[in-house]
């Protein structure tokens, strides 16, 4: 069974920008522009955000995107992670990288592509899920670290980011095997010894998505919706990608609303539980009958 060539396409893209933004990225950046750029050579390219470009700084693990007006600069001591997702026609490929401006957290950062790697080396089609997440959890003990037990890898299906399966960062039975002709997303995370090793809601969401389309009573919001479900179907996104629709003021009204009526879910950013620093490193990936394709290599 193969896989759609949308998923080649929308991995040489990813790759590409990864490199770009190693390049780019440095003490003084300011987070939104970081995460316009990146968005915008996706559009650039021919294809789609697949959702907003989380920058997460230090003990943020993941979900924060910037504000258009975001003042938000990278400091010197600061870990970044820069996690994005390309789509074409909604073949979804989701990858990441940690840029450290902290010697003291260079070999985190190291851990978590060595984690990535190691489980990377191990996959193939009727590997289970669970084991590959003993792997990760093995590299990141070895290495002395911990795993982020509740952040986990995840398959990836047409317009779907998360869709079902997920991919632990530790050893967990019971677990599917990963299959020829679908497609995972591998998304380890890795903390300091220091750490809880979970993370724990933060006060701040930016980031939304569609989970139902169904009439709210309001024919404002009724378009709102429509607008949303036309623009993004499932996929999540930001008011930065909304700005054309109304006001700051009015669209956080209306998101507020919707997700009061269960038309809308929040994804709240991420914190680990210690606060201490989070590493991750991340590609997505198909099995085949003797190891795996990095689509976003």
């Amino acid at each position: 069974m193969s896989i759609a060539e949308e998923y080649f396409k929308a991995g040489r893209i990813a790759s590409e920008i990864r490199k770009k933004v190693k390049s780019s990225l440095s003490v003084g950046s300011r987070l939104v522009e970081i995460a316009e750029m990146v968005e915008q050579n996706i559009v650039r390219r021919g294809a789609q955000p697949a959702f907003p470009c989380n920058i997460c700084i230090n003990s943020v693990a993941a979900h924060y995107t910037p504000l258009l007006q975001d003042a938000l600069q990278v400091k010197d001591g600061d870990v970044v992670k820069v996690d994005f997702g390309v789509h074409i026609s909604g073949y979804i490929v989701d990858t990441a990288i940690t840029i450290s401006f902290n010697v003291k957290y260079d070999a985190m950062v190291r851990a978590a592509e060595i984690m990535l790697q190691e489980a990377l080396n191990m996959i193939k089609a009727g590997v289970r899920a669970g084991e590959v997440g003993k792997v990760i959890h093995a590299a990141a003990q070895r290495l002395g670290f911990k795993p982020i037990l509740n952040l986990s890898g995840h398959a990836v299906a047409p317009y779907l980011v998360h869709a079902g399966l997920s991919i632990p960062n530790t050893y967990t039975a019971g677990t599917p095997e990963l299959k020829v002709g679908h497609v995972y997303a591998i998304e380890p995370f890795a903390t300091t010894p220091k750490g809880a090793g979970i993370v724990v809601n933060g006060p701040v969401i930016n980031i939304f998505s569609l989970v139902a389309r169904k009439p709210v009573g309001d024919s404002t919001l009724n378009r709102f919706v429509d607008e949303l479900w036309s623009r993004f179907r499932t996929l999540p996104f930001t008011y930065r990608q909304i700005k054309d629709l109304g006001d700051q003021s009015w669209l956080e009204r209306a998101v507020k609303s919707l997700i009061q009526k269960r038309v809308l879910r929040g994804y709240p950013v991420l914190v680990e539980a210690q606060n201490e620093f989070v590493a991750q490193a991340e590609h997505t990936i198909t099995p085949v009958e003797n190891g795996a394709i990095v689509l976003t290599e």
